[in-house]
């Protein structure tokens, strides 16, 4: 990635002195950036612009090139690939459109470009993107025109839309902050966010990766960049929606992703998803700040009602807002004009004019030991006490650095002073106490999980199955036969993976008798086991709490009669089980897994029962797992708190859950044959756990 940002020298293919030619703007971007190195032009009309030669060929250029800059008909591109290939060059930036995005001959033509592309060794970015920006030597291939105005920073820009990404570039500038590299990677047919990502992890020049996704490809090496990164990668993954889906399809060749799994593998990687621009620009500022190390919070506001708004704010996000030392507010109200005011935290000043007390009322604060930041909330008007108040931001904004704890600012002014801000106030400025509150809240979870990641280790906490041959040996039986797992075997992979199942037999016509002599105490559940029947339930397939086996006889004839003569059901036979004794303490748990096509195997834990849909939210996580992963997992179901143990009910055995969940995850890791598993319901008590129902898909 590297030759990619930093070419000794480009050829930009495709321009003309056309005015309306998007190639010569490729290079008057070059030229206005004032890129370090050579520049040439090719186009096959010939020409001259910029005071440069067009040429009308590659071949008329005699010194090695190190990057190519395409904009030509999507046509054309193949021969220009191979031209390139030819010639050395194995850096390309394929801006032209009419590829995948299009129609089914442009999906051909990128299918080709792949294999031009792998038989020269070269990488290439796009097609149908506007290209890469390195703010460090000028390297400025975009096609829309641009003046070299932005401020040079840490932020690392990835986008998939052109667009979005330019965006990006204005919205941080408009707040001081500055970029290191900029990339709009289009339709992703070989560089992808992956490639780009970790080449801005090593990067010196930037400390935040800004990213803008419409599809996720390698989802599982885009979970393991983000998880040894040290820099912060913050991602808004659009495209959730199935009319979103239809417009991004047709400009990126974007397939959605599915949205929870994005969010629980994102999280889980230790990256931060933020699903709107003014959020994201939030907390990219916050990060400008030093960490808030706990959720102490002082609030100081010269408005009073603005002080009950960050008070309400701070109460949604579970701030504390601890009490000041009373010797600590008899000096405040010594400076005020009137003793009409109650000081506390929120700190209200709306009765001080003293703006160097101010100051001092900040920095005491922030000497305090329990308070771990500092929402100041500033009111003026810029005509009568803009220089004052200019002047008390500025000493604020020292005080943070000094005392390593962030102030995050919210300024109230009017629109022309807060122009001024931004242009010339190096630091973040909030519109709001909500979106500061929110801002620092987010800070406080990506470093909490952060924390965690660097703390947490999956390796050597792997769950091997039980019978590892005895899974193996079933699945090769099913796939040989193509078909999944019936009802008794996929309890027999669920047993051997070393989750506990009760005891159980099955039946076929003609054996039901014989039965009569077997030792299964009771009592019993009796259930269809038939490959076209996948809600047993809802069939009429299950039938429990039968007494006897007199019951149990009667009711298995019953129900292979009636789904033997279903011609989708593929009736094969009754599995009878040993009922659990169900008690108050139990609870029923809903364990599942499926291999997700870009982050790989996907483990779920609800609530199942008479639960399952009255707290319906679910916990997923991407597997391998961690004990630790697990613990949250079980904590972030709702009513989490009953399995500790409640009015009279005793706890879970919480480590066998735990195990059970582990051994899931490591089935669907150990064995790729398997699609899905569901296990519903595996009910939990203070004794361990039992898998009372599985069903498993083949892949």
């Amino acid at each position: 990635m590297r030759d990619l940002f930093y070419p000794d020298s480009v050829v930009v293919i495709g321009v003309s002195t056309r005015p309306n030619n998007l190639g010569k703007e490729i290079a008057r971007n070059l030229f206005e950036f004032r890129y370090s190195g050579i520049v040439h032009l090719v186009g096959p009309q010939g020409g001259v612009m910029f005071g440069r030669k067009i040429l009308s060929s590659l071949d008329d250029i005699t010194e090695p090139v190190d990057l190519a800059v395409v904009l030509t008909p999507a046509k054309t591109i193949p021969d220009i690939m191979e031209q390139c290939g030819r010639k050395g060059i194995r850096r390309v930036i394929i801006e032209s459109g009419g590829f995948g995005e299009y129609d089914e001959s442009g999906r051909e033509l990128g299918t080709k470009l792949k294999s031009i592309a792998q038989r020269y060794d070269i990488r290439f970015i796009g097609p149908n993107c506007i290209g890469i920006i390195n703010s460090a030597n000028g390297l400025c291939v975009p096609f829309p025109t641009l003046k070299n105005t932005f401020r040079r920073g840490g932020i690392g820009i990835i986008a998939q839309s052109g667009g979005v990404a330019l965006t990006f570039l204005n919205m941080f500038d408009g707040e001081k902050l500055g970029y290191s590299k900029f990339a709009a990677v289009g339709n992703k047919l070989n560089i992808d966010e992956n490639d780009l990502i970790e080449y801005y992890v090593d990067d010196p020049e930037t400390a935040t990766i800004c990213l803008y996704l419409e599809s996720i490809g390698d989802g599982r090496r885009l979970m393991e960049i983000g998880r040894r990164s040290e820099k912060p990668i913050i991602v808004h993954k659009a495209n959730i929606a199935p009319l979103s889906s239809v417009i991004a399809h047709s400009h990126t060749q974007a397939l959605a992703n599915d949205d929870q799994v994005v969010d629980a593998a994102l999280r889980q990687a230790g990256m931060v998803r933020l699903r709107d621009m003014q959020r994201y620009l939030d907390f990219v500022k916050i990060l400008q700040l030093p960490p808030m190390n706990g959720k102490n919070l002082a609030i100081v506001s010269r408005s009073g009602g603005h002080a009950v708004i960050a008070a309400d704010a701070a109460f949604t996000y579970g701030f504390d807002l601890p009490d000041f030392r009373p010797e600590f507010l008899d000096e405040i109200k010594k400076r005020l004009r009137a003793d009409v005011i109650r000081l506390t935290n929120p700190l209200d000043l709306g009765d001080l004019f003293d703006f160097d007390m101010y100051v001092k009322i900040v920095e005491r604060t922030l000497q305090e030991e329990n308070v771990d930041g500092l929402l100041f909330l500033h009111t003026y008007f810029a005509v009568i006490e803009g220089e004052a108040s200019r002047k008390l931001l500025q000493a604020v904004a020292l005080l943070a650095g000094k005392y390593g704890k962030p102030v995050a600012l919210c300024i109230s002014t009017d629109q022309q002073e807060m122009s001024w801000l931004h242009k010339d106030f190096d630091f973040p400025i909030f519109l709001s106490p909500e979106r500061a509150v929110h801002a620092l809240n987010a800070s406080i979870g990506y470093r909490t999980r952060r924390n965690f990641i660097a703390a947490d280790r999956v390796e050597g906490e792997i769950r091997p199955a039980a019978d590892t041959p005895a899974i193996a040996n079933l699945l090769e039986t099913v796939r040989q036969e193509r078909r999944s797992p019936l009802l008794h075997e996929a309890l027999a992979i669920v047993r051997s993976a070393g989750i506990p199942v009760p005891d159980y037999r099955v039946l076929v016509r003609g054996s039901e008798a014989a039965w009569l002599e077997d030792g299964l105490q009771g009592p019993y559940a009796v259930k269809i086991v038939a490959a076209g029947v996948s809600h047993k339930s809802d069939a009429g397939g299950v039938v429990l709490n039968l007494p006897d086996r007199e019951a149990v006889l009667r009711v298995s004839e019953q129900m292979m009669e009636r789904f033997g003569s279903s011609p989708n059901a593929d009736g094969y036979g009754v599995l009878v089980q040993t009922m659990e004794p169900a008690t108050a303490s139990s609870h029923e748990f809903i364990i599942g897994a499926r291999r997700d096509p870009s982050f790989g195997p996907v483990i779920l834990l609800g609530h199942g029962g008479i639960f399952a849909e009255i707290l319906g939210k679910t916990s997923l996580r991407i597997a391998p797992l961690s004990p630790a992963e697990v613990d949250g997992m079980i904590d972030e179901l709702p009513a989490s708190e009953v399995f500790k143990g409640a009015r009279g009910r005793d706890p879970i055995d919480r480590t066998a859950l735990r195990e059970a969940i582990l051994r899931l995850a490591h089935l669907m890791v150990q064995f790729p044959d398997i699609d899905q598993i569901d296990i519903n319901p595996i009910v939990a008590t203070a004794g361990g756990v039992t898998a009372l129902d599985a069903r498993i898909v083949r892949a």
